[in-house]
């Protein structure tokens, strides 16, 4: 069997790219991977010898994309990245690519008889615009939310043989736009326990809870902050560790009034804090299965997070699952944790325990297991057409 690998992102890097190299190596060193195709590289264990991408032209291309609230100049790069990586396919039986970002590339590989495999890390496009269309107008914020590849993922998801998706979550999003249930493969992500493990040693201090990820209103971030207003604690701390972002810049300066606030920027260091911390609340809007709740899980953190966010806590185990918007659901669920040291104590010995369910060794193989199992299973296409 041989796999061809695309995404249109840093191979490596934060983010999907991230992910992306962990199911990529999990493919190579299972002797799978014959071409991956990324918009640049920023690693090393996959061999320069099976990665085509685009150097430093990819990763300035990328950089001015960040900068375009329109999305339009992402839709090139998709597009472009797209129609190189079509041209450049070499025969394979499982063509495996991003959503938004293979189209034509997925129609040659059906061309060429490869089973043909899209990963989705979101909710379906319909739910996620639908969310946060209610967000923004729920804020009063103007609406400039990307739609020029809205239509081409929704097209990537039906054309596609198969799906994978990361949570249950994404699954049900994906069967309530009306795709068929055996189209989907659900793989949870993963974690890296050599990083994200509990201190050897925590000083005292007062309870602690922390978020991590983008400020911003798709991440839940005005409900919690609502909620420790709520709360009005004269002893504790909210730490915000990520990057403030456009649409609740304005609600900032009110945010850091509150007692006990403090916003840290985005840093690789995000083990030692959250390795400092009580409990991880992380109330998100949309995700697809975020990796910072596996992370926390692994520090031995009690997750407070929401059905949303894709997480494989399990309520009253390791956390707790809160409907989203919910602020007094928010303020109890601290409240116990707070209250209840022994609670937290049994929380945070669960949240280790699952964490070693959510490795990225695990997921790799899951993922190498499914890949297996569905080539097969399958068919060949030629039987089906003389039957047809």
């Amino acid at each position: 069997m041989r796999v061809v690998y695309s995404i249109c992102a840093r191979f490596g890097g934060s983010g999907i790219g991230y992910i992306a190299y962990h199911a990529a190596c999990g493919v190579y060193r299972a002797g799978l991977l014959a071409r991956l195709f990324a918009s640049s590289n920023a690693q090393r264990d996959v061999p320069a010898s099976l990665i085509r991408h685009w150097g430093i032209a990819g990763r300035g291309i990328k950089y001015l994309g960040a900068k375009d609230s329109t999305g339009l100049l992402y839709h090139i790069e998709s597009t472009l990245f797209d129609l190189w990586t079509m041209t450049c396919l070499p025969h394979c039986e499982i063509f495996h690519g991003w959503n938004g970002m293979c189209l034509y590339t997925l129609r040659r590989a059906r061309q060429l008889g490869a089973i043909t495999v899209v990963e989705r890390a979101s909710s379906h496009p319909h739910t996620q615009l639908q969310l946060l269309c209610e967000e923004y107008t729920r804020w009063s914020v103007p609406v400039r939310l990307p739609m020029w590849n809205y239509r081409r993922s929704v097209q990537e998801i039906d054309e596609a043989d198969y799906v994978t998706v990361p949570s249950i979550f994404v699954r049900d999003s994906v069967l309530d736009a009306g795709v068929s249930s055996d189209k989907l493969i659900e793989i949870p992500y993963g974690v890296d326990p050599s990083r994200f493990h509990p201190a050897s040693e925590i000083s005292a201090h007062p309870f602690r809870a922390v978020f991590a990820g983008q400020i911003a209103l798709r991440k839940g971030v005005p409900y919690l902050m609502e909620a420790w207003r709520q709360l009005n604690w004269k002893e504790g701390e909210l730490w915000l560790i990520g990057a403030v972002m456009a649409d609740v810049r304005h609600m900032v300066s009110g945010w850091r009034a509150l007692p006990g606030v403090q916003f840290i920027p985005h840093t690789t260091r995000l083990p030692h804090f959250m390795q400092q911390c009580d409990v991880f609340v992380f109330p998100s809007i949309e995700e697809g299965s975020a990796l910072v709740t596996y992370e926390a899980l692994a520090c031995g953190l009690p997750v407070i997070t929401t059905p949303n966010a894709g997480s494989v806590v399990r309520d009253g185990q390791e956390g707790f699952i809160v409907p989203i918007r919910d602020v007094d659901a928010l303020c109890d669920r601290m409240q116990r944790l707070r209250d209840d040291v022994a609670l937290r104590t049994a929380m945070s010995r669960a949240a280790l325990e699952r964490a070693r369910s959510f490795t990225w060794t695990a997921y790799q193989e899951r993922l190498v297991t499914a890949y297996r199992d569905k080539l097969k299973a399958r068919v060949p296409r030629s039987h089906i057409e003389s039957a047809q």
